[in-house]
């Protein structure tokens, strides 16, 4: 495995905050980093670049850290953070709670090496359906007055009553059955 050039300041930076830091604030840190310094002028393509070398690093750093010195390194782009682990059941917990896929795609450097500019586009593209839909299905929980851990029977049933009120046939108003009828097949699994 290719030992890459930013371990030492991640761990120096790391060190400095003791109470964690963010991903970002790692990458504007590293900025001006010679490890950096063959990374292309497309934007979206750089940043996927640093911020890929930047989880490769941390990913390899948690493996050495928890071999030789018992510590963990929990990475989440909101907060990295070294976590002693003075017992051993502390230590098992949380070296087992690691997303192990998550690791292995930063760990292989081809995943670098194969991204491009078009690989990055549509995982940005990917991103923005995905959270586009969070988005439009809580408006639909909302129309429909459903708990975010609605199952599919409690949608179905919440969508039937509220058609019984609000059906234009039953006297009800058209927009309001249509906004229910649409929030009804936001939620409705693809059959």
């Amino acid at each position: 495995m290719l030992k890459n050039p930013l371990i030492p300041d991640i761990l120096f930076l790391l060190q400095q905050h003791p109470e964690g830091i963010t991903e970002y604030l790692v990458i504007k840190s590293l900025e001006e980093h010679t490890g950096f310094e063959h990374i292309g002028d497309d934007y979206q393509l750089a940043i996927f670049q640093k911020h890929f070398m930047v989880m490769n690093a941390l990913h390899q750093l948690q493996k050495i850290l928890m071999t030789e010195e018992q510590l963990f390194l929990d990475i989440s782009p909101l907060k990295i953070q070294l976590i002693s682990s003075s017992n051993q059941s502390n230590y098992k917990e949380l070296t087992e709670s690691e997303d192990a896929k998550l690791s292995e795609y930063y760990l292989d450097w081809s995943n670098f090496e194969n991204t491009d500019k078009e690989d990055v586009e549509n995982l940005l593209a990917d991103f923005w359906k995905l959270y586009i839909s969070a988005d439009n299905r809580m408006e639909a929980l909302a129309i429909l007055e459903l708990k975010e851990d609605a199952c599919g029977e409690t949608i179905n049933r919440r969508y039937r009553e509220l058609a019984a009120i609000h059906h234009p046939d039953k006297g009800g108003d058209q927009a309001i059955f249509i906004s229910i009828r649409q929030a009804y097949e936001t939620l409705s699994p693809v059959k």
